[in-house]
């Protein structure tokens, strides 16, 4: 990747349409590296690239709180500019499932737009610019003959916060019609099913998890259970082989039901942020990184 850092105002631009990028054809995408958590850091988010270059990956998909931002936000600063170009001028494609610390503000304005209605009409994910796409909830698509999809969104245990309320989180939940649009594309494209299903936070199912944050009041908390059940019924409703997620900033693998395996990400370029996943000869994942 560049040394040189881009610090001018990043704007979201879309220039391609998914069905027509000859390097995200399912032929072509065999292997892909995804990345947990990076939270607006271009050197966490370098260190991602340089892995997936070196494993041979097609496409890098990240699992949320990206930090997704651009010109049209107040409040952007230099250091989102540059890592907004960092992930600009990426050598491969980088696909962003949304997380609860986006910069919702930007993206949720984005999302009115006719380029962004386009996207949501093809089912396919939406271009961002050069080398950013946003896998909206209940975008969905093939690589390597497999079938994926994403449903992101949590919602921040932090948000009561007086220092921070107000600040980003109005869309950041998953909601019930996030859900029915990601089952209606499911079902039109692929008859119900998913092989690999990318969220933010964990689904119901997941037991191995505890929050740590004490003080969460219990209207967030109700919220954040909300949520991971509709998760739930997405792994239900889709059976995937695969669920993999962040937000919790741990690393975390557990099978739930009699089809799915789940794994968490950590977060920030630490051990275990980063999962190699293989379509071929058989499906599967490894932790890397």
């Amino acid at each position: 990747m560049s040394d040189m850092p881009r610090w001018d105002p990043y704007e979201f631009a879309t220039g391609r349409a998914w069905d027509d990028i000859a390097e995200l054809a399912s032929v072509v995408v065999t292997n892909l590296l995804v990345v947990g958590d990076v939270h607006g850091e271009a050197r966490h988010l370098s260190k991602a690239v340089d892995l997936a270059v070196d494993v041979g990956a097609g496409a890098i998909v990240q699992v949320g709180d990206f930090w997704l931002a651009d010109a049209t936000w107040s409040r952007l600063n230099p250091l989102e500019s540059q890592f907004m170009w960092t992930a600009h001028d990426a050598p491969l494609p980088i696909i962003v499932v949304d997380g609860n610390h986006e910069v919702w503000p930007a993206l949720s304005s984005y999302a009115r737009t006719p380029a962004a209605q386009a996207a949501v009409a093809s089912r396919r994910p939406l271009h961002l610019g050069g080398s950013i796409w946003w896998a909206w909830r209940g975008s969905v698509w093939t690589w390597g003959g497999r079938t994926f999809g994403a449903l992101g969104g949590a919602v921040s245990p932090d948000r009561h916060s007086p220092a921070r309320r107000g600040y980003r989180w109005d869309d950041e939940a998953t909601t019930g019609a996030d859900l029915d649009r990601l089952m209606a594309n499911v079902d039109a494209e692929f008859g119900g099913s998913l092989d690999v299903l990318f969220t933010h936070d964990a689904p119901a199912q997941v037991r191995g998890l505890k929050a740590t944050m004490p003080g969460v009041p219990w209207d967030l908390r109700e919220a954040a259970k909300h949520g991971r059940g509709l998760l739930r019924e997405a792994v239900e409703r889709t059976q995937p082989s695969f669920v993999l997620h962040g937000h919790w900033h741990r690393t975390h693998r557990e099978r739930i039901g009699e089809a799915t395996e789940v794994f968490g990400l950590s977060a920030d370029g630490m051990a275990n942020s980063a999962a190699h996943l293989t379509t071929h000869p058989a499906l599967g994942v490894r932790y890397m990184g």
